[in-house]
């Protein structure tokens, strides 16, 4: 018998439209990575002739690359007086190019480490935003705390904010021109940045500013020199040293009660009461004592 043939198995025709879709696909691929490539090394290329640029402009006293404004804490809104003192301002922008160094300004990271360390100063509530706003200029917005009384500590007068939190500013005795807590039984915590971290340690320096600010709300803070937390710590009471040095019992903190006590409303109308019939906020008294039933002078002090 002869034999058979194989069946020739018949060649597809290529494709060619489809092989071109996936060429152009493919072309379009490597075009985009080459251009993503390019304009990588070309940012980076520009940032560094920027940051070289900069290097040979910088400041020889500091070594920074880079200016350093702030905006300063107004007097009052809508003001454009501070009551940030000069020497504090150039202090806060010399820290504050110190940090830059002589990085590269428009990163992030440089300007992450120039908000952290400003932020040990003790000025901010939280780390203050840094933004670049020109070729060699930085700009910082910050939170800032907003200085309330002074604690007296050794005979140091230790400047604090409406949270109780240390803040720079040390003055020898009544120089802080703010009105002073006394008689604290702790003092600021020494640890370098970290005592500007947290409020004043102990319950007394703030049952004495939160006294403060009952008194500054109803019109009442400019007769007012301070207040003696001394007995507060055993369960004494508060008292007011008035700015003619005479002192006004107040009693228990703000937020406590006490048998027998008056309420803080009451006591506040008391002091009012005492301003319009005597026109002193002490009644001209050197001592007097309104946590009572009645508004008492106390005569065991003298005077």
């Amino acid at each position: 018998m002869a034999a058979k043939k194989k069946p020739t198995r018949k060649k597809k025709p290529r494709d060619w439209a489809a092989m071109g879709r996936w060429t152009l696909r493919t072309l379009s691929v490597l075009l985009l990575v080459g251009a993503a490539i390019g304009a990588t090394f070309g940012v980076r290329a520009l940032r560094g002739l920027a940051s070289e640029a900069m290097r040979r402009e910088a400041d020889p006293v500091s070594g920074s690359m880079v200016t350093v404004s702030f905006d300063w804490p107004a007097m009052r809104e809508g003001s454009d007086a501070t009551w940030l003192p000069d020497r504090d301002q150039a202090e806060l922008i010399r820290a504050a190019e110190r940090a830059a160094g002589d990085a590269d300004p428009l990163g992030v990271g440089p300007l992450r480490d120039i908000s952290l360390e400003l932020a040990k100063t003790g000025w901010f509530k939280s780390p203050p935003r840094v933004r670049v706003v020109g070729p060699d200029e930085l700009r910082v917005s910050p939170r800032w705390r907003q200085p309330a009384a002074a604690v007296r500590w050794h005979d140091q007068d230790y400047v604090i904010s409406m949270d109780a939190e240390p803040m720079p500013p040390v003055f020898q005795p009544g120089g802080s021109n703010r009105p002073v807590i006394l008689g604290c039984a702790d003092g600021p915590d020494r640890r370098g940045a970290s005592m500007y971290a947290a409020p004043w340690p102990g319950l007394d320096v703030r049952a004495g500013l939160e006294l403060l600010k009952v008194l500054w709300r109803n019109g009442l803070g400019d007769r007012v020199a301070g207040v003696d937390v001394s007995a507060f710590r055993s369960g004494g009471p508060l008292e007011i040293v008035t700015t003619h040095q005479t002192r006004i019992v107040w009693g228990s903190a703000v937020d406590e009660w006490k048998a027998g006590e008056p309420g803080v409303d009451e006591r506040v109308q008391r002091l009012k009461q005492l301003i319009e019939t005597t026109g002193r906020i002490d009644g001209g008294q050197r001592r007097i004592e309104i946590h009572r039933a009645r508004v008492e002078i106390d005569r065991t002090q003298g005077g």
